[in-house]
């Protein structure tokens, strides 16, 4: 792994340990406004931290009630794209806090890298089945 790769993937390790959090404040940090989430049924655009906070409350609270306690990042793949913008996909494994497996989700990430660092810019949710691997 080259530099900007690592770099890239630093961001999905920081991202993965604070979604196990559930830091709602965190996890806002690192997306890009405005940014693009691609889910089942919807393309979304959100243009503020706080529509981005928006999206993420019922579902950090949901995980909360299904006794959520942490995620691990799985089959992880990088493509840089150039210096600034890369794309990135990986299986997401959730557990509850007693260790047993919770779902499993597929996201595809677009990335560019700004002067706060590298952000999120665009999410592709897809099935766990299909994550990209990235040469």
């Amino acid at each position: 792994m080259n530099n900007l790769e690592q770099e890239v993937d630093q961001l999905f390790i920081d991202y993965f340990r604070d979604f196990s959090n559930l830091d709602l404040k965190a996890i806002v940090s690192y997306f890009h406004l405005p940014c693009v989430f691609i889910v089942l049924n919807d393309v979304l655009v959100f243009s503020t931290a706080a529509e981005v906070e928006e999206f993420w409350t019922p579902r950090f609270e949901a995980l909360k009630a299904a006794d959520f306690g942490h995620t691990e990042r799985h089959e992880a793949s990088i493509q840089m794209l150039n210096d600034h913008t890369a794309m990135a996909s990986s299986l997401a494994v959730r557990f509850k806090k007693n260790g047993t497996k919770l779902e499993r989700r597929g996201a595809a990430f677009a990335v560019r890298k700004t002067d706060e660092g590298w952000k999120i810019v665009t999410v592709i949710h897809h099935s766990p089945e299909n994550v990209i691997r990235m040469q």
